[in-house]
């Protein structure tokens, strides 16, 4: 495949909410450097896709249900694909589908010798939070997918994890390197953060199909990755030979469905929208929750992680997850309304890591209010659609530097992104779709790919042994679960 193509030609498989938010608006962006052919969506969003479409010009192809599958692709929809393949001499695919069929679609892009651009997280699956065999597989599906890689080494396949990409992630990285270098002292501590603020209301979460929990998975599959993927990408580069991790601990708790609704009841909704307007949305009773909630996925995740050398403990961690949390919805319900980065969702965010008593780098980003492209006032303050600080403190007489010192994402980012797809979060996932099409061109070696498949076992192992974890606590067994590194 002749990688130096004057243009590169794209197959787009999905086309939900994040490919409407970041790569469809790419793709239109840079339509002077790659062709999107075709776009791939399901049926029953036949409608929507083409409204939203109008303005690409492209091929679509919307799977019919009884054609769709999880574990292999249906013949008829392979049969299809490949001929996209042959017909508009595609050499570059982006999966941006649930993640339930990642590997799936992954795996015929391997054999197609395509390059890849694969959504977070890798793999997940229905009821993946009460099945440890579910769990388990998460790493087995990286392991499979790693070695079929390994072997092509004409393509690239990267996955669209943008903390790597984001300029205040490799501003940290660089500080903990440069501080590693002066004193041989690893990261000792990282405190992670992360909340989506999207409330739900009972019914949605029954019914509701994008980042659900109906299906038995939930925060640590949406969101989730990121975070299990940035920590070990941050604090790797601080370990020298001796004290490199040789084994990952952790343990984790929940909060799924039905404790929201024991925290936020039936009559607390009444009391709040009104008896008449919530009952003309509420389809179900506290019997029919407690009935279909019973195996549904996790709404908040919050894990302790143990990085140890030779039973030492070397670094300790917290990944606290929340999808409960403070938001701006008002509102009953969520019909026609965009559930990614709408219906009231504010994200909230914060790192705090310790290097021994050398160095603390703490990382503060706040929203207060739902994304709005009219509002550009107050961008970067605290609580502003854009804000984003970083806190450094160093013992200035062991490593020199400013004792304090203040940086801005205002400092740093470059804005790439526009309209209802700004935000340096975006601009992130944008140099990442970049890099893919840097590739595609003969501009960038596959060695300096910024987010290759074969740099994300880490995050993966730790997907699965948190899922180990949250599967062992809803049996009520020893939820602290640990597996030594290859």
């Amino acid at each position: 495949m002749d990688l130096k193509k004057s243009k590169i030609n794209i197959l787009l498989i999905g086309c939900g909410p994040h490919a409407k938010r970041i790569y469809v608006p790419l793709l239109s962006k840079y339509k002077n450097r790659v062709n999107v052919k075709c776009i791939v969506g399901i049926k029953e969003k036949e409608e929507d896709i083409n409204h939203f479409l109008k303005s690409l010009n492209c091929g679509t192809y919307f799977i019919k249900e009884a054609h769709m599958s999880y574990e292999r692709l249906h013949p008829f929809v392979e049969k299809k694909l490949d001929g996209f393949v042959k017909k508009y001499d595609i050499n570059g695919v982006i999966i941006s589908t649930e993640p339930l069929t990642h590997v799936m679609y992954s795996k015929w892009a391997l054999k197609k010798n395509l390059s890849i651009l694969l959504d977070k997280p890798v793999s997940t699956y229905q009821e993946v939070s009460t099945k440890a065999n579910l769990a388990k597989k998460i790493l087995t599906d990286y392991d499979d997918l790693a070695k079929i890689y390994k072997n092509k080494t004409k393509i690239s396949f990267s996955l669209m994890s943008q903390r790597r990409f984001h300029p205040a992630f490799k501003k940290i990285k660089k500080l903990i390197e440069d501080c590693y270098k002066k004193t041989n002292c690893p990261v000792t501590s990282i405190q992670s953060f992360h909340c989506d603020g999207q409330w739900r209301m009972p019914t949605e979460i029954v019914e509701q199909i994008y980042h659900p929990y109906c299906q038995g998975y939930g925060k640590c599959s949406h969101s989730g990755y990121h975070f299990f993927d940035i920590v070990p990408f941050l604090i790797n580069p601080s370990y020298s030979k001796d004290k490199l991790y040789d084994e990952v601990t952790a343990y984790s708790t929940v909060v799924r469905p039905l404790d929201f609704l024991q925290q936020l009841n039936l009559t607390d909704y009444e009391k709040l929208f009104g008896k008449k307007l919530f009952d003309e949305h509420n389809k179900f009773s506290k019997k029919d929750y407690e009935k279909l909630m019973e195996n549904y996925g996790e709404v908040d995740a919050f894990t302790n992680l143990e990085f140890k050398n030779k039973d030492k403990t070397i670094t300790l961690s917290s990944i606290n997850l929340a999808h409960n949390g403070f938001a701006q919805r008002c509102w009953v319900t969520a019909k026609g309304r965009d559930l990614y980065k709408g219906n009231g969702r504010v994200r909230q965010e914060t790192h705090i890591i310790q290097q021994g008593p050398f160095q603390a780098i703490h990382y503060h980003s706040y929203q207060s209010k739902e994304v709005n492209p009219n509002k550009n006032q107050g961008l970067y303050d605290v609580g502003g659609e854009y804000h984003l600080d970083l806190y450094v403190f160093r013992n200035t007489k062991m490593i020199g530097g400013k004792t304090f010192e203040k940086i801005s994402v205002k400092d740093l980012n470059k804005k790439i992104m526009s309209d209802k797809s700004r935000g340096h979060q975006e601009d992130a996932r944008a140099k990442g779709f970049l890099e893919f099409v840097e590739f595609l061109e003969g501009k960038r070696k596959r060695k300096d790919m910024t987010s290759d498949f074969l740099t994300h076992r880490m995050g993966s192992l730790i997907t699965s042994l948190i899922y180990k974890s949250i599967v062992s606590q809803y049996h009520n067994k020893n939820a602290k679960m640990g597996i030594k590194i290859k």
